[in-house]
């Protein structure tokens, strides 16, 4: 086997493994018990070391899910049994006893995640373990995710295992048909989940699609419970205007602002799903929520012929709605860019920098970008190259690097 077809193994058991990781140990766990996750972690994990290492010389099978679920349900079998033996107790399962159904993944990766949501833990807790058991997600994603120290997920992994098992005890199935007592919860998830794959945070990722389209998939899997879910609907709308644009979203590996994006690339039939998820929401029937303002937002950009024919006041008032919903630097950061094409520059300089005191690490990068666009729209040069090398400061991610390389060099030439 040469360099390429090791190439497409690994990338194929990559892609695999976002796609299968969380339905693999939603399965296993169904099967197994929750009390068994850590066990079910380890044995998907080698599941996969083994997929890497016999495929690149038997090749890949022909049902490569249902391989890797046989390979780690032995394993985690002959896990048990050896605990089974130092406890001097009779491990309870036997292979050949035990038939895993791959069609079953799907929901019992919806009651894994709503069995995480049952757990005594914050909310924010829940969205981490979720994220680390059923997303595949690394610390650093889920740090990059949430915005917050990388030790503080560590910490939290690990003090999570004894609570998942724990728990498992007293816990007693689901209904998936009364489901939307957890919606928050779920959405919140998946949010995060489609938002790492939008613009990855690995030091040389851009956009990961097989995360942004594991989101939607579940999503919808999620539909089938909750049809006239507004917030629901309004997230798939977004996913799909999202996703629409991924054509026209990087050239040559650089990214592309919305401004010079080549907006015949835009996907119009996934423009036409997202509408058709918006047109079935009722808001006489609900709130307003984040993710309807989001994918309201997201319209107004995608129903521009030009850029320069924004409706931006329009998107002014909607992320003002936003900012009453979600008091964030981000959101003000993002209104603020969108004022820039129609307001005085130098106010908007002043507003923003009243946000500089209380920025964290992570908020650093998008707000010294956005100060230096808009010294450089004010034709102020000098100070938009100090903010665009302070902004580098503050990025690890290769494309990031490259966009602010390049916005540097056009300034000054």
């Amino acid at each position: 086997m040469n360099n390429s077809d090791h190439n497409t193994i690994n990338k194929f058991t990559d892609h695999l493994f976002r796609e299968s990781h969380g339905k693999m140990i939603a399965l296993l766990s169904a099967k197994f018990g929750y009390q068994q996750i850590d066990n079910i972690v380890d044995a998907v994990q080698e599941a996969f070391e083994v997929a890497l290492n016999e495929w690149k010389y038997k090749g890949i099978p022909n049902h490569s899910f249902a391989w890797l679920i046989q390979v780690s349900k032995n394993k985690l079998i002959n896990k048990i049994k050896r605990e089974a033996i130092g406890r001097h107790i009779t491990c309870q399962f036997h292979a050949e006893d035990l038939q895993l159904d791959p069609d079953e993944a799907e929901d019992s990766l919806i009651r894994l995640l709503v069995y995480f949501s049952k757990i005594n833990l914050s909310d924010r807790n829940k969205v981490i373990i979720a994220l680390f058991y059923l997303c595949g997600f690394g610390y650093i994603e889920i740090s990059h995710a949430l915005m917050l120290p990388l030790e503080t997920i560590k910490k939290m992994i690990v003090r999570s295992k004894s609570m998942i098992k724990d728990f498992a005890i007293q816990y007693e199935d689901y209904d998936l048909n009364v489901l939307h007592k957890e919606m928050p919860y779920l959405l919140h998830v998946l949010y995060l989940m489609f938002n790492e794959g939008f613009k990855s945070s690995r030091k040389n990722g851009s956009i990961h699609h097989d995360l942004c389209f594991e989101a939607i998939r579940l999503a919808v899997l999620i539909k089938n419970y909750q049809q006239e879910n507004c917030e629901l609907n309004a997230i798939l709308a977004l996913f799909f205007f999202h996703i629409a644009r991924f054509p026209a979203r990087m050239d040559n590996n650089m990214w592309i602002s919305m401004e010079h994006q080549d907006r015949t690339l835009w996907d119009k039939n996934l423009i036409a799903e997202g509408f058709a998820y918006l047109n079935q929401i009722d808001l006489k029937k609900n709130r307003l929520n984040k993710y309807y303002l989001e994918a309201l937002i997201a319209s107004v950009h995608l129903s521009a012929v030009q850029y320069e024919k924004t409706n931006w006041q329009l998107l002014s008032k909607l992320y003002t709605q936003l900012t009453l919903l979600e008091p964030t630097i981000s959101v003000e950061i993002n209104k603020i860019i969108v004022e820039s094409n129609y307001l005085p520059i130098a106010g908007l300089i002043e507003k923003i920098k009243n946000f500089e005191p209380d920025l964290n690490e992570f908020l650093k990068f998008p707000f010294y970008t956005t100060l230096a666009h808009l010294y450089e729209k004010n034709k102020m040069n000098q100070l938009a190259s100090t903010y665009y090398l302070r902004a580098l400061l503050h990025t690890k991610n290769q494309f990031d690097r490259d966009y602010i390389g390049q916005k540097i060099t056009k300034i000054v030439q």
